[in-house]
């Protein structure tokens, strides 16, 4: 038997479909509108900071802080450790080359110092004696030999006397040849005593050499220890200001503890630390400037330390032209430029750069409508950026903070 069906569920189906198409169709309406249009802010004129791009010389510099030191400093350390037994100058004091500034007092280094020479005075000592001995024994050789040829040109002068005496049967054969034999002999021994003589001459040669680079390393060796004895009493090495001078009479220093320095106040220089991402950057040579008692006053890097310490490094620098008076201790803010003037597009620097990282910017039309505009800037100075791309001289732009537009299409300055 057939059965009548039910429409109504297939309806509603039907209904739930076309619903979903047309809200997914109104979604799509509603996005493809929003994307033709603009965002508005308006925003009161005084709020807001707008700078006008230029064209003129970039001067490419870095501000940096730096403080007036001595041209030349030179510390004092304790050579020898040892107890405080004089002081000879006060802190702060002018000091000459050579003056004497403290005097240490060790008595165990004095004992050392004693029985050191006492041995190296020993040792010279023996060397001398065996140079001595070796002079005694080559005398004694020339010697011999000196008789000995004497010996011979009377055995010689015999000989001849007996070889006429022998012919006229004057002399007895026996009596002759024993003459003979004792002239022979002589002879054979003066060879033997020469050759000791050349082999003495050649041995002592080579020791002489030696005994007296032995002497004189000993006496280098007593100079030293003297010398040691002297660094108890620390002195000026140069003329200047001593300066923290900090020592009392009894008081205990160690080997190589600081004890004061010295400062040469003739000339002055300025040491700044200059971030460590400039380190390519800055060489000797480069040319910077300060202000001074109302006046500008040239500078330039003398001296770049390459050690790096908290992301900085240090560089000296000496004033170019008229010094001006300065002291020690003063700080100044040096303008240290990195390139030569170049004719460039400028653009007031300001805190936009931190919300939109120079990519664009609010540029000001005649209405006082600002609308984004992308840009290119490239170098940067304290007060102004370089304009690679984007804008023209004569052109105004908001250089203040952006992050409270809420990346506006458009601010409307009233």
């Amino acid at each position: 038997m057939d059965r009548l069906i039910d429409p109504r569920p297939a309806r509603r189906k039907r209904i739930i479909a076309i619903g979903c198409i047309g809200g997914v169709l109104l979604l799509l309406v509603f996005f493809w509108a929003g994307s033709f249009t603009t965002s508005r802010v308006r925003v009161e004129e005084a709020k807001v900071t707008i700078g006008t791009v230029q064209r003129g010389l970039f001067k490419e510099f870095i501000p940096v802080t730096g403080t007036v030191q001595p041209i030349q400093t030179v510390f004092l350390d304790a050579l020898e450790g040892g107890t405080v037994k004089h002081r000879f100058v006060e802190d702060g004091h002018m000091v000459k080359a050579g003056e004497p500034i403290i005097e240490l007092s060790n008595p165990q280094l004095h004992m050392d110092a004693i029985n050191r020479e006492a041995q190296l005075l020993d040792q010279q000592n023996n060397l001398r004696n065996t140079r001595l001995a070796m002079d005694q024994q080559t005398t004694r050789l020339r010697d011999e030999l000196l008789n000995l040829d004497k010996e011979l040109k009377r055995l010689e002068r015999d000989q001849r006397v007996d070889d006429r005496l022998v012919q006229d049967s004057l002399l007895a054969r026996n009596t002759y040849l024993s003459n003979q034999e004792n002239l022979q002999y002589m002879k054979e021994k003066r060879k033997l005593v020469a050759a000791n003589v050349r082999s003495d001459s050649l041995f002592r040669q080579s020791q002489l050499g030696s005994i007296t680079n032995n002497l004189a390393l000993i006496d280098q060796n007593l100079a030293f220890l003297r010398e040691n004895l002297q660094n108890l009493v620390i002195k000026a090495p140069i003329d200047g200001q001593l300066s923290g001078l900090n020592v009392e009479l009894g008081q205990t220093k160690q080997r190589g503890e600081r004890i004061a320095q010295i400062d040469v106040l003739e000339s002055f220089k300025v040491r700044a630390r200059i971030p460590e991402h400039y380190v390519s950057r800055v060489s000797i040579g480069l040319q910077g400037t300060f202000t001074h008692a109302g006046q500008e006053h040239a500078i330039e890097v003398f001296k770049v330390y390459p050690e790096v310490s908290n992301g900085e490094f240090d560089v000296d620098l000496r004033f170019v032209g008229d010094k001006p008076d300065v002291r020690r201790g003063q700080t100044f803010q040096v303008r240290l430029q990195l390139s030569e003037d170049m004719e460039a597009v400028m653009l007031p620097r300001g805190p936009f750069f931190q919300d939109t990282g120079g990519q664009w910017v609010y540029a000001v039309d005649a209405d006082g409508k600002a609308v984004k505009r992308d840009v290119k800037l490239g170098r940067q100075n304290p007060d102004m950026y370089e304009v690679l791309e984007g804008l023209a001289p004569g052109d105004r732009v908001v250089t203040s903070r952006y992050a409270a537009f809420n990346n506006a299409d458009e601010l409307l300055i009233e």
